[in-house]
């Protein structure tokens, strides 16, 4: 019996010391408009560096408005068209999320932002805003009824849409994919802004991730808050760059409210989000921008396992800063 729990132990031993020792890679570089780095644990020699490239390029395909042939140029030129997989799920799941938000969520809103001169669309002196709103509406799209990947879809009449608050965060899920599916069980993945993490890093702690203060201009390590994540993602949106000023002075910020056709006149800077899935993430961050402070927090309540993060101006010049009950369990300082 002696021998037999000796000959155990040593097998076990052997199997231990016979696997890899995990090193971490990290990949960066340009992406939808932005740029992107991923960091993961992996034995010394593996990169996913090409597989990643392909996702990236895939999604570019099917859902960036710069590439002129994409599938969701296509279909705001008003062509009828398979949608790719990808392409077909986050309409639908845009679809979910702006019931859900009651509408602040809605990517339906491309001729707005374009009027406003946001999202390559050139200012205009004079914006009919009651005119664009006959072609913006989420409900205009259930209506229509998006059917089947395998059936030709096509938008209403006169509809475009915008992707590009949900399409980062979804990337970032699909990578997140690639990544478990090889067995990647400790990774960091930042696209745009838009971040998921599992696991640990390279000295052994749970990743860290800084959110920056609301300064318009981007100043290296330099943080409002940090957080750790494990299994989470976290989004966030501001209005603190993305603005331009009109002849009085007034910021025009890139925040276009459905329900109004008009630019968002808010105290809230930024909103941070905390979710299980960085799609999700990603878009109840625009949709916490569009409602402001007060509806932002009754918002989320409806959302469970979701923590928000608001930095609010005030009118002396100074922020302040709302978190939901659960926002505390992440926070580093």
């Amino acid at each position: 019996m002696k021998k037999y729990l000796a000959l155990l132990l040593l097998a076990v031993l052997a199997s231990c010391s016979s696997r890899p020792e995990l090193v971490q890679m990290t990949n960066q570089g340009p992406a939808q408009g932005s740029t992107f780095s991923i960091s993961y644990l992996v034995p010394e020699g593996v990169d996913y560096r090409t597989a990643v490239d392909s996702i990236l390029l895939s999604m570019d395909q099917q859902m960036s408005l710069w590439v002129e042939n994409s599938e969701i140029s296509m279909l705001n030129n008003g062509d009828s068209m398979f949608l790719s997989t990808d392409f077909h799920g986050v309409i639908l799941r845009s679809l979910m999320l702006s019931e859900l938000t009651d509408g602040a969520f809605d990517i339906s809103i491309a001729p707005l932002i374009q009027a406003w001169g946001f999202s390559g669309g050139s200012r205009k002196d004079s914006i009919n805003v009651d005119s664009l709103m006959n072609f913006v509406g989420y409900k205009g799209m259930v209506a229509h009824r998006l059917g089947k990947r395998l059936e030709k879809y096509a938008l209403p009449e006169g509809y475009a849409i915008d992707v590009n608050a949900i399409a980062q965060g979804y990337t970032v899920d699909v990578v997140a994919g690639l990544l478990e599916r090889q067995g990647v069980s400790n990774y960091m993945i930042e696209i745009g802004g838009e971040v998921r993490c599992k696991g640990i890093n390279a000295r052994g702690r749970k990743w860290r991730i800084g959110i920056e203060e609301p300064t318009e201009e981007r100043v290296s390590g330099q943080f409002q808050t940090i957080v750790e994540l494990d299994s989470m993602s976290l989004a966030t949106s501001g209005n603190y760059r993305k603005y331009w000023e009109d002849e009085t002075g007034q910021k025009v910020v890139h925040s276009i409210d459905p329900e109004t056709g008009r630019p968002v006149i808010s105290n809230l800077l930024s909103a941070s989000i905390i979710a299980s899935d960085a799609t999700t993430a990603d878009a109840l961050a625009t949709a916490c921008m569009i409602k402001g402070i007060a509806g932002a927090t009754r918002m989320l309540e409806r959302f469970p396992n979701v923590e928000g993060y608001f930095i609010v101006g005030t009118k002396f010049g100074e922020i302040e800063v709302v978190e939901t009950p659960g926002w505390s369990h992440y926070r580093v300082n």
